[in-house]
């Protein structure tokens, strides 16, 4: 009788206590303890048994319109093959999935950066967690060629206030379309070679991997000769736009080349803070593209990286030396896209994550 109670107990352990899991590329996810806590419904997608529904945008269409408390999305395991739009009126939405090489929502489209997302999300406070975005226009494994490269956004992001945790985004032009709103990622996974997170987003990427796809031309392709892509393309505007992208502690890999970033527009800010940083990276590292001869007003800083890619030997001589003040400003979450205590009215149980 004894050993029931000890094994029913242990039993009880592992049900209430948070799990990790291991996505196909290697990160560590979390499930959340008490997610359930400050959420007031839950709907269930999946493609078989009884769930409410079995497409997502099913799910988001079902809320409703105004809709100010959170609801959550849960997504069984499978491929959902459907092009989702997240309507300005559906705040407060909570899309999670088990493990993100396990949930996948995909689709095929390309041409248009604002249009061809596989998810569009216009609404604020949208969460993501352990969900795989994929945009399969350009689904290859090995080698991209260049001139089938096209804008293939697996997500756009046109609203302020999104929290993403242990979630992957793959594509290969334009995978992460970071265009306005500030944004949060932690534990993700972005694939990519061309301007692959990109826009005019006020966001930090904190513990993820970002993974640079090779790219190359017909004349080279015998060769395995390789062209350069480019990470970012971030789009600040001006002195007073307070947008850019902060990398910390993530790790760049890949099978391609690429510069960390190039100047989406003329007052460009990214920061890689602590991050590994493999040989993919070109030794210039960045490139002014459209801006050149405007450096000056550019910010692109490395900051206590390592790796072999994070030689700073052949580097632009216009990348700047940020006050230890810029950067802890920058890197710190409070303070560069939280001061006005968004993040800390998202629901409590994301903090065991």
């Amino acid at each position: 009788m004894k050993f029931l109670i000890c094994l029913l107990a242990l039993s009880f352990l592992n049900l209430t206590a948070s799990s990790s899991r291991v996505s196909a590329h290697g990160l560590e996810h979390k499930q959340t303890k008490d997610f359930n806590i400050d959420i007031v419904k839950t709907v269930v997608v999946g493609q078989s048994g009884a769930t409410d529904f079995k497409t997502v945008q099913a799910a988001i269409d079902s809320i409703p319109s105004g809709n100010n408390n959170w609801i959550k999305i849960q997504l069984q395991n499978g491929i959902y093959v459907e092009k989702i739009v997240i309507p300005t009126d559906k705040q407060k939405i909570i899309m999670q999935g088990n493990n993100p090489s396990e949930v996948i929502i995909q689709y095929n489209n390309a041409g248009q950066a604002g249009s061809s997302g596989t998810i569009t999300v216009n609404a604020e406070y949208f969460v993501a967690i352990n969900v795989t975005f994929k945009n399969s226009y350009n689904n290859i494994t090995s080698l991209v060629p260049y001139k089938e490269l096209n804008v293939a956004p697996s997500i756009v992001l046109m609203a302020d206030k999104a929290w993403f945790y242990g979630c992957s985004f793959i594509s290969v032009q334009d995978t992460l379309a970071d265009f306005v709103g500030r944004h949060y990622f932690k534990k993700c996974y972005i694939e990519g070679a061309v301007d692959f997170i990109w826009g005019g987003g006020q966001s930090i990427y904190e513990k993820c991997v970002i993974y640079v796809k090779g790219v190359t031309t017909d004349e080279r392709v015998k060769s395995g000769a390789l062209i350069p892509g480019f990470i970012t393309a971030q789009g600040r505007q001006s002195e007073e736009d307070t947008s850019g992208f902060v990398f910390k502690y993530c790790a760049i890999k890949g099978d391609g080349m690429a510069y960390l970033g190039r100047a989406y527009r003329g007052y460009s800010r990214v920061v890689f803070y602590a991050t590994s940083m493999s040989n993919v990276i070109v030794p210039q590292g960045w490139d002014a593209w459209r801006c050149k001869g405007e450096e000056d007003k550019i910010t692109y800083a490395e900051v206590n990286c390592t790796g072999e890619g994070a030689n700073k030997q052949g580097r632009v001589g216009w990348d700047k030396n940020l006050s230890d003040r810029d950067i802890a400003f920058l890197v710190n979450a409070e303070t560069f896209i939280a001061g006005d205590g968004w993040m800390t009215t998202l629901p409590s149980s994301l903090a065991s994550l």
